[in-house]
């Protein structure tokens, strides 16, 4: 596996709408995900990909509940997902209940074809989705005092709906991540 990491430093917010991206990153979007075909989950005030979100007030192409997409098996050549960090900021930012990670993850996966590449933006770096492998780990450096956003960069490189079986022992990072003073073999 040869996993890339990358710092960058955006300290400003793209738009005066709470948790959205920070200013430059959707430029980057293309870049990361290598398409301008992917779906754009949890997309707020997001202006690039096939934008879904549960808020019709924002202006979405798809108003739709990310447990369950209105897409065919293998629609898109990507996906980019930003969802609510914490329950607390789905409820107090955006009066919504709180994602199920497996739910709306499997949900993404049936919709992005195998090769396809999957981001999800965090405050840390997510698992490894079933079906998949890490491609890139992006740090994001905001304001000072402002906690830094991480997106994991993964790519599906099996299955066809995000329902294949776990595979054993690939949910945790690379040996090599936990220890970066010494490459060690995964």
């Amino acid at each position: 596996m040869n996993l890339q990491t990358s710092i960058v430093y955006l300290p400003r917010p793209a738009a005066k709408y709470p948790g959205c991206y920070p200013m430059h990153f959707e430029k980057r979007l293309r870049e990361i995900l290598e398409t301008d075909d992917y779906l754009h989950l949890f997309a707020g005030m997001a202006t690039t990909g096939l934008r879904v979100d549960i808020n019709k007030n924002v202006s979405p192409n798809t108003i739709a509940d990310v447990h369950s997409l209105p897409f065919a098996d293998n629609s898109f050549d990507g996906a980019m997902a930003d969802p609510p960090y914490t329950p607390e900021f789905a409820r107090d930012l955006y009066d919504c209940e709180y994602p199920k990670w497996n739910m709306w993850t499997l949900e993404m996966l049936r919709v992005v074809r195998t090769g396809g590449k999957i981001a999800i933006m965090q405050n840390y770096i997510v698992p490894r989705l079933p079906g998949c492998d890490f491609e890139e780990i992006i740090t994001i450096l905001l304001r000072i005092k402002q906690y830094p956003k991480i997106v994991t960069v993964q790519k599906k490189i099996y299955g066809t709906n995000g329902r294949s079986k776990y595979r054993k022992g690939v949910t945790d990072l690379p040996m090599f991540m936990c220890t970066p003073m010494e490459e060690k073999d995964e």
